[in-house]
């Protein structure tokens, strides 16, 4: 009997260790190498105008404040007459996530036609939270699709996200950036952990009301389109269920309470053509929304503006994480003679201890480009994506200078040519750069007057020590 048992454990060993030696194989190594990119890419961003001469169809606002943003989102969907498609990343479950369901299922009993699609593992409607989609998706006016579910038997399916994050309302507004939904993305009053600061972009297309159909807005529509109808999606839990329709009263409930205390928020005709400003031109950027490894599509294009840049150069990156073609942008930047920034996350305040750790392993090789390198200090993390050229063009999405973004997930960028728009920025960007040190070439910040180091526990700085050594050997994943 116990050499039996012992053979099964050897078996079962063995059946594991031949898991884990398939899913290295299969889930991780293909990632190693980035795709190039098709020579007809490259054509046509090379004969593209991202700078135009005339105004377009398309205002702009910058949606900064985390409240605001909430506020926006809501006040976005409680306008909706028609249709609204919603797409993100991650949904972390809290007050302000049930806050903005209520507000969907608001819309949909009003008549609006409703899709939501949620990346397959980091959506949020899944597992213990499958009652939300049940909730959701039997509602008879919403559709709910998860994008690239993983499979354990195709471990590749565990690598390639979807990490979109974007609001679409009739065909009128359109609100893109790289904030996901959840109490830490907005801040509700109470809140009181660490933030991830991040901004939306709201694009108003003026000629909503006639056949045009020149507003970047299409594009983006068109993308998502591309991506419902694809194989590569599920309808997760879409039958209505007793606790589905439970928690769907509650959703009600929160919605009626908040509209009681604060109405102003609801039912009200925003003047978008005030609060915007005009543009020359937004080009819609995104990767391939295939499962696998992808060609540098966004990567390439944002490479190709900032080396365009005869003035200045700004990056904004939560993470900073090098490959070759990174590298060498980087490198071709420092070597034009203009003024090149960076500004990132810093040890206190970045909660992404891969991410970080990797970056402090490349931070030599960035300072030795020429970039002015610039941490943010807080207990607060930068998760905004943000690239200014010239104080007049300006890229904003989802992507990180990473690896991942570049070859890995899918995502979205707007490039935005409007100088009223980048003077806006250039300011917003200069209150992080307040709170924010100069990292010298030794890797040692550069004193400042009224800002200090943020301090940062024992705890975490020999995680990171740790983490250094481990992530090298998959930095490309990172």
């Amino acid at each position: 009997m116990k050499l039996m048992i012992k053979r099964m454990v050897y078996v079962i060993l063995f059946a594991i260790f031949l898991y884990l030696l398939y899913f290295l194989i299969a889930g991780v190594l293909p990632f190693r190498n980035g795709k190039d990119l098709p020579a007809e890419y490259k054509e046509s961003i090379d004969s593209y105008h991202f700078l135009r001469e005339e105004p377009s169809v398309d205002r702009v606002a910058l949606v900064e404040d985390p409240m605001t943003s909430l506020k926006a989102r809501v006040n976005l969907i409680s306008q909706a007459k028609d249709t609204i498609d919603i797409s993100y990343y991650a949904i972390h479950m809290g007050g302000t996530s049930d806050f903005f369901f209520g507000a969907v299922l608001d819309a949909a009993d009003r008549g609006v036609k409703i899709r939501i699609l949620l990346d397959g593992m980091s959506g949020g409607l899944t597992k213990q939270n499958r009652d939300y989609a049940s909730a959701l998706g039997g509602h008879k006016n919403i559709e709910l699709r998860l994008y690239n579910t993983p499979n354990p038997l195709k471990p590749w399916t565990f690598n390639a996200r979807m990490h979109d994050k974007y609001i679409i309302v009739d065909n009128k507004l359109l609100l893109l950036g790289g904030r996901n939904l959840g109490d830490k993305y907005f801040n509700p009053e109470g809140f009181s952990k660490s933030l991830s600061i991040d901004r939306d972009i709201l694009v108003f297309n003026t000629a909503f009301e006639s056949e045009d159909r020149s507003s970047v807005l299409f594009e983006v529509r068109d993308y998502m389109d591309a991506i419902w109808n694809s194989d590569t999606v599920t309808e997760p839990f879409s039958t209505d269920t007793q606790k589905g329709a439970v928690l769907r009263q509650h959703l009600y409930t929160m919605l009626q309470e908040a509209r009681m205390k604060t109405p102003a928020l609801f039912d009200r005709e925003e003047n978008y053509y005030e609060t915007t400003v005009p543009t020359n031109h937004i080009a819609f950027l995104h990767n391939d929304s295939d499962i696998g490894v992808k060609a540098p599509k966004v990567g390439y294009v944002i490479a190709k503006l900032l080396l365009s840049a005869q003035e200045s150069a700004f990056l904004q990156s939560p993470y900073l994480v090098l490959d070759t073609n990174s590298k060498n942008v980087l490198t071709a930047l420092g070597q034009k003679d203009i003024r090149y920034e960076i500004l990132t996350n810093s040890l206190a305040s970045s909660p992404n201890v891969l991410a970080y750790s990797a970056y402090l392993n490349d931070r030599d090789e960035i300072l030795a480009t020429g970039a002015e390198v610039l941490e943010y200090q807080s207990k607060h993390a930068i998760h905004a994506k943000t690239y200014l050229i010239d104080d007049r063009l300006c890229i904003a999405g989802s992507y990180n200078l990473d690896p991942r973004s570049a070859y890995i997930d899918t995502e979205l960028m707007l490039a935005i040519d409007s100088v009223e728009f980048a003077a806006y920025m250039r300011e917003v960007l200069g209150t992080y750069q307040k709170d924010s040190l100069q990292v010298d070439v030794n890797g040692d910040y550069l004193p400042k007057e009224g800002l200090a180091i943020q301090d940062v526990s024992t705890t975490k700085q020999l995680i990171i020590s740790l983490v250094r050594i481990i992530v090298r050997p998959f930095t490309f994943l990172v």
